[in-house]
């Protein structure tokens, strides 16, 4: 079942593709080519991958917070505390990714 569920699949996704790989090539009058953005395209690969890995680290470290306050209650302050810290930490490596995809799509 799985294996036909594949095969439909990949058969949708070529017909879905098709129109895609009927069009002309633009003619443009000036000098820059209508090329791929190879800028634009890495700074959506690198938005992507820094959000899933912020994404999958944040809940990591949040189930272990949690974890670790239902063990020991008496020291959920301060492992609340380094959680908040720790998320911060995340999301700021994300934002770092944010900012220079933005300077990567302009190549």
């Amino acid at each position: 079942m799985l294996k036909k569920a594949f095969v439909i699949g990949i058969v949708a996704l070529a017909c879905l593709a098709l129109p895609a790989l009927a069009q002309q090539e633009p003619t443009t009058t000036g000098g820059v080519s209508g090329g791929v953005r190879w800028g634009a395209l890495s700074a959506a690969f690198l938005l992507g991958i820094a959000a899933a890995a912020g994404a999958m680290a944040q809940g990591r470290a949040t189930s272990s917070a949690a974890e670790a306050m239902s063990r020991n209650p008496g020291a959920a302050g301060p492992i609340r505390l380094m959680t908040i810290i720790g998320l911060a930490l995340i999301e700021s490596l994300v934002l770092y990714a944010l900012l220079i995809a933005s300077q990567v799509s302009r190549l």
